[in-house]
């Protein structure tokens, strides 16, 4: 006697909560992720050998390429705008951490534009943390 094979089930797959669980996962991501605190525009920070590793602040002031000025992301006209922000970002900040602003400013900016900008800060009461990167063997670094 010869066996037959039983004829072929379909199977269906239930595919109703499919969207519901790519959600899930979406919103799993973004909490899980960093989001980048820099505004939208290009720096490049100035290049130092004598640099140290910072644990990371809670706020962050950025000056791009072409003078613009970012808080935690979102331009600010000027250095008062700088001062109100930080000394609200700051407020109740109880360590020297929590009053740490990461500041990053294109190497390219004058000095007329960022040093009020730091005097903001500074009369904010926070702490200045000045981000820049190491040279590379093959960049000169300036004195």
């Amino acid at each position: 006697m010869k066996y037959q094979r039983p004829p072929a089930k379909h199977i269906e797959i239930p595919v109703a909560s499919l969207g519901d669980i790519a959600f899930l996962l979406i919103t799993f991501f973004m909490f899980c992720s960093t989001f980048s605190r820099t505004g939208g525009g290009k720096i490049a920070p100035p290049q130092s050998p004598h640099l140290t590793q910072l644990l990371e602040g809670k706020v962050s002031v950025d000056i791009d390429e072409e003078g613009k000025i970012y808080v935690q992301g979102q331009i600010v006209p000027d250095a008062n705008a700088v001062e109100t922000s930080v000394s609200i970002l700051i407020e109740g900040a109880t360590t020297d951490q929590g009053k740490t602003v990461m500041f990053k400013c294109d190497k390219h900016v004058t000095k007329q534009v960022f040093e009020p900008v730091l005097g903001a800060i500074a009369k904010a009461g926070a702490t200045i943390a000045a981000l820049g990167e190491r040279p590379t063997d093959k960049q000169e670094t300036q004195p």
